[in-house]
């Protein structure tokens, strides 16, 4: 039977893990077309497999339900056009479920890989959002997860068939590119974060490590998303506080990780969503025997204990981050870097045939 074509809708065309998923479903012989939306002052190309057609533009700081207005308006006339084809759809990201939902009943499959709503103060909507969500995985053809933790929050135990768990782990071709940690010197450290800047846990992480560690370094990588200012005034007042700009994923990830010695993410454990998330980070630091730094009270802070390859703490104590910092030791990170590199790579590359198996029975 011929595959279905699938129709993809990303509400943030820069998101690497989106691409990764589309060119996915290209190598299993997917025919495919996507839609996205540009999001405020990121730049982006397009990826070299495939076409993104921007259809609209919103920005982080217009407010949710003005983004889910202008995700309305932008895809209505996509969803229509599609209306008599035989075709999936495929939603990344609840606010394109959500809205799409409200205009189509076209077979699709749904992406979930952080849950926005819980950071709505008003009880009542957040917990409308919740069902309405659940409702939406459960009429999908298929939803993907990017956390087992995503199924604890909605589900508990009863977890629904349709839904598989798909790390976000890291892109395969990173396998043609050289890479060497660099050498650990207790006395002389390089932490990191790599991403989109805006946690005020990993701005308290900098500060202290300005303010406190002169003789360690903390480094920057990627897009600065809030408390720009606050860092780059760390970065002009302090040499030990670097920022290095945008990166290109997966080109230039093998460079950046020779440059750390620990890796932060310790993303603000009072919001419900970080409480459950699995970060691409854990994967990253697994892939390129980097020890990792996250949240207490997180189910990635008892992921990364039950493998043993990094520490958790709370962000946003700077006297927990001093005490965490002084009592670091060079055999305790070299054996957080074994137990990194005693993982296989393949667990940490980025492959998903049961995605695959699954539609095949459906399709």
């Amino acid at each position: 039977m011929a595959k279905k074509k699938i129709i993809f809708f990303i509400n943030a065309i820069t998101i690497t893990r989106c691409i990764k998923r589309i060119e996915e479903f290209i190598d299993n012989g997917y025919e495919v077309e996507a839609y996205g939306f540009e999001r405020g002052g990121e730049v982006y190309a397009q990826p070299s497999k495939f076409h993104i057609n921007v259809i609209g533009k919103h920005d982080v700081s217009q407010g949710y339900f003005t983004r889910l207005r202008i995700i309305f308006s932008s895809l209505k006339p996509i969803l229509k056009k599609y209306r008599k084809e035989d075709v999936i759809f495929y939603y990344f990201f609840f606010d394109i479920a959500f809205t799409a939902r409200l205009l189509s009943r076209k077979p699709f499959i749904y992406e979930e890989s952080d849950i926005p709503y819980t950071g709505i103060g008003n009880v009542w909507l957040r917990n409308l959002l919740r069902r309405i969500d659940k409702r939406i995985i459960r009429k999908s053809l298929l939803t993907v997860m990017t956390s087992e933790g995503f199924i604890d929050y909605h589900f508990g135990d009863e977890r629904p068939k349709n839904i598989i768990v798909v790390p976000n782990r890291v892109n395969p071709q990173l396998d043609a590119f050289e890479y060497h940690n660099k050498v650990l010197d207790i006395n002389h450290l390089s932490f990191a974060f790599v991403g989109g800047f805006r946690y005020d846990s990993i701005m308290n992480f900098a500060t202290v490590v300005a303010e406190r560690f002169p003789q360690h370094d903390f480094h920057v990588f990627g897009n600065i998303m809030q408390n720009e200012e606050a860092l780059m005034s760390l970065v002009e007042k302090h040499d030990n506080i670097r920022y290095h700009g945008l990166f290109r994923n997966p080109d230039d990830l093998p460079g950046v990780y020779e440059k750390i010695d620990v890796v932060l993410a310790t993303y603000d454990a009072t919001s419900i969503n970080a409480q459950y998330a699995e970060p691409n980070k854990l994967y990253e630091a697994i892939y390129f025997r980097t020890p990792i730094v996250v949240s207490s009270n997180t189910f990635l802070a008892k992921k990364v204990k039950r493998l043993g390859i990094g520490y958790d703490i709370n962000g946003l104590n700077k006297d927990e981050i001093v005490a965490f910092i002084e009592n670091l030791s060079q055999d305790d990170l070299l054996a957080k870097q074994s137990a990194c590199a005693a993982i296989p790579k393949e667990t940490a590359t980025n492959s998903n045939p049961e995605v695959f198996d699954y539609l095949n029975t459906i399709n």
